[in-house]
């Protein structure tokens, strides 16, 4: 498992500019002539289970349940092309983007450091990380895992900005998400959803000099797609594997 940590997080680190140039977004959707010839082994991928808060954001709100909660319009299991269109339709400035190699290479690449002959990497990136401004002068903070069938949120955290009072920022929370599990109230407002670690919890730590606002999924979610990728690795080495004669 400590290897798989070690592909999934370092393969993942692909850095890129704020603003992906034109011709960067076209080239992703270009498959390289370097890993698509004749030669490149074909590789089956695992399907993406169907899971609401990992792959799959919840159709509504449910008071008290974290996993069907929006923060800014987000939900957490959004595939990419959800989250650009809520960037789009809310108008946010972005101000960073890191992209993420795509499963398939992840695949490729731990076969070939197994010993297999995985084949080139696909040259292909998904969204991995953004941090996105809105007009108020708040942040958002978004991360990914890496799925078969591409990226979906993971984590949002939303950096609140000053000049809105205590009292204000708990009506909005507890009217947009329902009476939270945990509270606290003074000069800022804390407050916790989610009924432990090993469910979907969201957290607020507000005040007159604004906080931080956050939704995530459970402990261990970012070890599933890991182990994804290691079941399609094995698959492939153990179907092209020659039985030794003895």
């Amino acid at each position: 498992m400590r290897l798989t940590i070690a592909l999934v997080v370092g393969l993942a680190a692909v850095p890129a500019t704020a603003q992906r140039a034109p011709i960067t977004r076209l080239l992703d959707k270009i498959p390289s002539v370097f890993g698509s010839g004749p030669k490149q082994p074909a590789i089956t991928l695992p399907a993406t289970p169907v899971i609401v808060g990992l792959t799959r954001a919840a159709d509504r709100s449910v008071a008290g349940d974290p996993v069907t909660f929006d923060l800014g319009g987000f939900r957490l299991g959004m595939s990419e092309a959800e989250v650009s269109a809520v960037i789009a339709s809310r108008k946010l400035t972005s101000r960073g983007v890191t992209r993420y190699v795509d499963f398939e290479s992840q695949v490729r690449s731990l076969i070939n450091i197994r010993g297999g002959v995985g084949g080139v990497e696909t040259r292909r990136s998904v969204l991995g990380e953004a941090t996105l401004q809105d007009d108020a002068g708040g942040r958002y903070m978004l991360k990914t895992l890496v799925w078969p069938d591409g990226a979906h949120l993971s984590s949002i955290v939303y950096l609140a900005p000053q000049g809105t009072a205590t009292a204000e920022w708990r009506r909005m929370l507890v009217e947009k998400w329902g009476r939270p599990r945990e509270e606290q109230a003074g000069d800022t407002f804390g407050a916790r959803w989610g009924s432990g670690t090993s469910a979907f919890w969201a957290s607020a730590n507000l005040g007159p000099r604004g906080g931080t606002v956050e939704i995530a999924q459970p402990e261990g979610s970012s070890q599933q797609p890991g182990k994804l990728v290691e079941q399609a690795a094995d698959a492939f080495i153990a179907a092209r594997a020659k039985k030794p004669t003895l």
